[in-house]
């Protein structure tokens, strides 16, 4: 079951859709699929044909988490063939638990199948749409913890956030240690 969390209300007009697709309504509609008892926090940044759609990341860190996928779908008025340019990112230490693709009558697609430890991908797809077609994009989350992933369509995605500051591997911080005992050894002996 989806929730409807909010459904695009301005019209676009056909100028602003090529290079996307001339043939959809404006309707597109943000919507939230998660386990029972639970509601994702996805959202959309932007609207169609540009935009960015992040996955869900609110489960409780000392959970075991939950489940949720975040769709934006349209149904389409007549018959495309939808050509679109994407980036994905995640933010997860695990980001074979997100996953993104684009979905076709409840069918969904992986952008990259198979994905074991890529924390971003980029490309290029062709989709043909029929009429009366639902077609979207959503994002997957397996445990909704770690960091949420983003699905860019027709634009970039913003720079990752730097990397935390590296921990010393135990024999460097015995090394450490014992310079800095040497240090005040000596700074003490200097105070003598």
């Amino acid at each position: 079951m989806h929730k409807t969390i909010r459904t695009a209300s301005s019209a676009i007009g056909a100028a602003a859709l090529a290079g996307f697709c001339a043939h959809a309504n404006a309707g597109w509609t943000l919507s939230d699929a998660s386990d029972a008892g639970f509601h994702g926090d996805g959202s959309v940044t932007g609207a169609y044909p540009t935009f960015i759609l992040t996955g869900s990341n609110n489960a409780d860190p000392n959970s075991s988490g939950f489940d949720s996928t975040t769709f934006y779908t349209e149904t389409f008025a007549s018959s495309a063939l939808i050509t679109f340019s994407w980036q994905y990112a995640t933010a997860d230490s695990s980001p074979e638990y997100d996953t993104a693709g684009w979905i076709l009558d409840n069918v969904e697609t992986e952008l990259f199948p198979g994905n074991q430890g890529n924390t971003t991908a980029s490309g290029t797809t062709t989709v043909l749409v029929d009429a009366n077609d639902t077609f979207g994009f959503y994002v997957h989350s397996i445990d909704s913890l770690g960091g949420a992933a983003m699905l860019a369509i027709g634009e970039d995605l913003p720079p990752p956030p730097p990397p935390p500051p590296a921990i010393p591997e135990p024999q460097n911080a015995v090394l450490m240690m014992a310079g800095l005992a040497a240090f005040l050894a000596a700074v003490r002996r200097k105070s003598d």
